[in-house]
């Protein structure tokens, strides 16, 4: 494991009340070690005896993916959890429990952006770029913790933030049916 890869690991140890940043940092660490499909496959069958040698290569593989996973979720808890999880199969079991334990905590971030983005609106003077980047926060935190909102209802949800300067914008682009992403309408 990468010297940074294991400062993060260590420096952010799942305690409980940071369950939500944990896992972003671990997914983090197993999406560049190549870790991080044994969280979302299930295990290979074992391939019969005289199966083709790629059979053999995949369940090793993700035998070994499995074992480092394990490994970097457990070192990355306290004690305490690290204990309780140490007795699990696969690395999809210990998240899927810590999805039970530690849930709740991201229902309600993913609340929260939901409600901060649906509240926010453009102060008079703020410019457009600045208002945009609270915006984009409020975006990326609700899709961390799960929600699913495609690229036109983003771009709805941002009209809905701007002051009254932008409506004749608003207008045009709806006459349009302009494509246009998020970062295009920092530019303004």
């Amino acid at each position: 494991m990468s010297s940074h890869l294991s400062v993060i690991l260590t420096q952010n140890k799942l305690t409980g009340e940071n369950f939500n940043d944990w896992k972003r940092n671990l997914l983090i660490v197993l999406n560049f070690e190549k870790h991080n499909f044994v969280l979302t496959q299930p295990r290979p069958p074992t391939p019969a005896i005289d199966a083709p040698d790629r059979d053999f290569v995949a369940l090793e593989r993700w035998d070994n993916s499995n074992l480092s996973a394990m490994c970097y979720i457990l070192v990355s808890m306290s004690n305490v959890l690290q204990k309780q999880h140490e007795e699990h199969q696969t690395a999809r079991q210990i998240m899927d429990n810590m999805e039970k334990i530690f849930g709740e905590q991201t229902i309600q971030a993913k609340t929260d952006a939901i409600k901060g983005l649906m509240t926010c609106r453009q102060k008079v003077g703020t410019p457009i770029n600045e208002h945009m980047m609270t915006v984009m926060a409020y975006l990326s935190e609700a899709q961390a913790n799960g929600a699913e909102i495609d690229a036109a209802t983003q771009l709805v949800m941002v009209f809905q933030t701007l002051s009254n300067d932008f409506d004749l914008f608003q207008a045009s682009y709806n006459l349009n049916r302009k494509e246009m992403s998020l970062m295009e309408c920092t530019c303004f």
